[in-house]
């Protein structure tokens, strides 16, 4: 059963709420063509998401595939986070985009909601480390986010 008294699984369940929130803003924004309100969340959003990506990239999709997640590959899941930080990207830099640029980065909202949700299942298997292994991973989260690194800015 899924212990969600731990610390870092509310952590991430956390972080993975507040994206999926941003996310779903942000293209209701874009929807309404609202793009200075739209940019304004993207900012939370880079904000926000960059630690965990940062996180997620350095140290836990590794440990999760050594577990046994198969249903896709470490490499998979960082070519998602680039893909979706592209889009993240476009929003914030392009000061007009046009109507298929508007498609483009909604698109890739889309596909980050999805991740987002994938990413969720993948706390079944963050549940199975240990409690040594837990805490070292929240340290690590922590630590990432103490770092603050915006999400455009990773590789």
């Amino acid at each position: 059963m899924l212990n969600t008294n731990s610390p870092l699984i509310t952590e991430f369940l956390k972080d993975h709420q507040q994206f999926s929130r941003l996310l779903l803003e942000i293209s209701k924004l874009l929807d309404q063509n609202n793009l200075e309100k739209a940019r304004q969340r993207a900012k939370e959003l880079n904000a926000l998401a960059g630690p965990h990506i940062a996180f997620e990239e350095a140290e836990l999709y590794s440990r999760l595939i050594e577990m046994g997640e198969r249903s896709i590959t470490e490499a998979e899941l960082v070519d998602q986070h680039h893909s979706m930080r592209d889009a993240l990207s476009e929003l914030l830099e392009n000061p007009a985009p046009d109507a298929a640029t508007i498609a483009s980065i909604k698109s890739g909202f889309r596909d980050a909601l999805t991740h987002a949700e994938h990413c969720g299942t993948l706390i079944s298997l963050v549940s199975r480390l240990d409690d040594e292994q837990q805490a070292k991973s929240l340290e690590s989260l922590l630590r990432f986010r103490q770092q603050g690194t915006r999400w455009t800015d990773l590789g």
